[in-house]
């Protein structure tokens, strides 16, 4: 019989873990959609991610602010650049993802990250495995 043991550094949201002999898995990729970048009021979306990410119990608070401040800085622009959002957020998410109870905000946050990144682009498309979503 094989090892049965199953270690895992910090967070396994999405994924399938298998243990024993014999085993057959089936696994189907998870299909998403994300929404048209001119349908995202992108401020709104950082006031949303805003609001979750307040809440979280991040020893990093400081820092994730300063982050969607500048996020949102940025967004204000008539025209805001996209990569200088995008790192924000990123930044953000970082310290976000350091509290205690982030894995408790993922279902809430999944649906402003998608449009976040509907927004951004496909370059920003790796913010969605925060919540489990790899595209």
């Amino acid at each position: 019989m094989g090892e049965r043991n199953v270690s895992i550094g910090r967070d396994a949201i999405g994924g399938q873990i298998v243990t024993g002999d014999h085993n057959v898995v089936t696994s189907s990729g998870q299909r998403i959609s994300l929404p048209a970048p001119d349908s995202v009021d992108i401020r709104k979306e950082l006031a949303e991610l805003r609001a979750i990410f307040t809440g979280l119990n991040a020893a990093e608070a400081g820092k994730l602010g300063r982050a969607l401040d500048d996020a949102e800085d940025e967004a204000k622009k008539d025209e805001p650049d996209k990569d200088e959002v995008g790192g924000a957020i990123e930044r953000a998410v970082k310290y976000a993802k350091g509290a205690s109870d982030f894995s408790e905000q993922v279902e809430k946050l999944t649906p402003r990250l998608k449009a976040v990144c509907g927004w951004l682009g496909q370059n920003w498309y790796k913010l969605l495995a925060a919540v489990g979503i790899a595209i």
